[in-house]
C-alpha cells in the first residue's frame, strides 16, 4: 500500500483551471502524474470572496484539512505603497 502525497495548488481561479487540469495532463503524451499524487485545488482568500458561495467552502484555506494560511500575494501586499502613482494612470483614456 502506497501513502497519497496531497499537493496544495494554489490558483485565482482554480475552480475553472482545476476541472481541466487531469484531462489536459492525460491528453499530453510529455507528462504525467504519479497516482499517488493527489492534487486539492485551492484559491487565496482574498480572491476567493469574488467568487461564488460554493468556491469559498469548497477552495478556501479554512476548510483544506492540513493547510495553514498564506499572507496575500505579492502584488497584493504591494498595494498600499504603489497607490501613490495612482494618479498618473486615472487620466489615460482614448483621447490621450
Amino acid at each position: 500500500m502506497q501513502p497519497t502525497q496531497q499537493v496544495i495548488h494554489f490558483y485565482d481561479i482554480n475552480c475553472q483551471y482545476g476541472q481541466n487540469l487531469h484531462r489536459w495532463i492525460d491528453t499530453n503524451p510529455l507528462i504525467s502524474i504519479l497516482q499517488v499524487i493527489h492534487i486539492q485545488p485551492g484559491i487565496g482568500i482574498w480572491h476567493v470572496h469574488g467568487h461564488c458561495t460554493e468556491c469559498f467552502t469548497r477552495y478556501t484555506l479554512n476548510f483544506i484539512p492540513r493547510v495553514g494560511n498564506v499572507d496575500g500575494e505579492i502584488m497584493e501586499t504591494l498595494w498600499s505603497s504603489l497607490n501613490i502613482v495612482s494618479p498618473s494612470t486615472c487620466k489615460m483614456v482614448t483621447p490621450h
